[in-house]
């Protein structure tokens, strides 16, 4: 299995201010779901590396990509986060999710099988992790396709750091007074809450796929990061996982 290239020290900045500032000189019927990240440091691997090699699994002129910011660097309030990223068409059957800590210890590791068109997938961590991922500390996730057991370093891999930060008042006031799940996506978003904009708006869109105002919102969110060439692809295998059917 690849293993992370790069050790990163934890870069944890003074966020809860800047979220409440954020949300209180924003009203909501201005929000747009635009992502407004939180300063950070070194970008990890968005874009998986070696999808174009000789021999490599993967047919597609997309490679395998990540759904997160362009730093690789996300925050979640929830203590159970759902990660995103896009699967190529591939050859390969199984790929594996790995979770670490800042020493480079697994807390989580998940083999999920494949089926080989090209989508979006996610994976939600599972309570059990919950004790293991503290708030304010990162925790660096990867997801490799097994291309080939026996050489792990040559298959494709993505990798971004997550965080899970705690709710402050001004956010738990904006959310009680959204108007829709849109409006939700948005104050996330604005506030620099990544994870939890793309859940809530995939969510969503599991549950009503014919409204175009959720595509459209959808479309920007994803512009934002610079991710738009992924919007239109489908999202079947996301709405199995979180249980919503199409």
């Amino acid at each position: 299995m690849v293993r992370p290239i790069v050790d990163r020290k934890s870069i944890t900045a003074s966020m809860a201010l800047v979220m409440g500032l954020a949300i209180a000189i924003s009203p909501l019927v201005a929000l747009a779901q635009q992502y407004t990240p939180p300063k950070r440091g070194i970008p990890g691997r968005r874009e998986g590396a070696g999808t174009r090699s000789p021999g490599s699994c993967v047919s597609s002129k997309k490679s395998l990509t990540a759904l997160s910011p362009t730093d690789s660097f996300s925050t979640t309030t929830s203590p159970t986060p759902t990660l995103f990223w896009y699967i190529p068409k591939t050859k390969a059957e199984m790929g594996e999710l790995r979770i670490t800590d800042d020493s480079d210890k697994d807390i989580y590791s998940a083999v999920i099988p494949l089926k080989g068109g090209s989508e979006v997938m996610s994976h939600s961590v599972p309570k059990s992790v919950t004790k293991d991922m503290e708030a304010g500390k990162d925790y660096r996730w990867q997801f490799a396709l097994i291309c080939d057991a026996d050489q792990p370093s040559m298959n494709p891999f993505v990798e971004g750091i997550v965080q899970r930060v705690k709710v402050t008042g001004a956010l738990s006031m904006a959310l009680e007074k959204a108007f829709d799940v849109r409006d939700r996506a948005s104050i996330y978003a604005s506030s620099g809450i990544w994870q939890d904009a793309i859940s809530t708006l995939a969510q969503e869109r599991c549950i009503q796929p014919k409204d175009s105002a959720l595509l459209s919102s959808w479309n920007t969110l994803l512009k934002s990061v610079r991710l738009e060439a992924f919007a239109q692809e489908p999202l079947s295998r996301t709405c199995t996982t979180i249980g919503v059917k199409q």
